[in-house]
């Protein structure tokens, strides 16, 4: 099995079972990263399954208040100069501010720095 695939699968996985995130994550992050500098749409299009698979179980159980904020601001850091994946991500962002709104997801300010590359 590709490693696109592997990850295809576990982000499935928790996708099914936002539960079983605390068994694959760590194996799925490293996945993720190991296969991101891909430059294949398929390989880019599993790693953003995963990284939101990831949120979305997150949102489902934060760790604490802060959690999904600072997910969240993680992955539009990291597809800034990606409009097709920023234009997946604004629904989550969407979805966030609602379950904030309504009480259910804590309200949380997360400061980041810019982290573009400086040339």
């Amino acid at each position: 099995m590709t490693a696109p695939a592997r990850l295809a699968a576990l982000a499935a996985r928790i996708e099914a079972d936002p539960a079983a995130l605390a068994a694959t994550r760590s194996d799925g992050d490293a996945l993720a990263d190991a296969v991101d500098a891909g430059d294949s749409t398929v390989i880019g299009d599993a790693v953003l399954r995963w990284r939101i698979a990831v949120l979305r179980a997150v949102i489902a159980a934060p760790p604490d208040g802060d959690a999904v904020r600072e997910l969240y601001g993680e992955l539009i850091d990291r597809y800034r100069d990606q409009p097709a994946r920023l234009a997946a991500l604004r629904p989550l962002g969407d979805e966030i501010r609602q379950l904030e709104a309504n009480g259910t997801l804590a309200r949380s300010l997360v400061a980041r720095s810019d982290r573009r590359p400086r040339h």
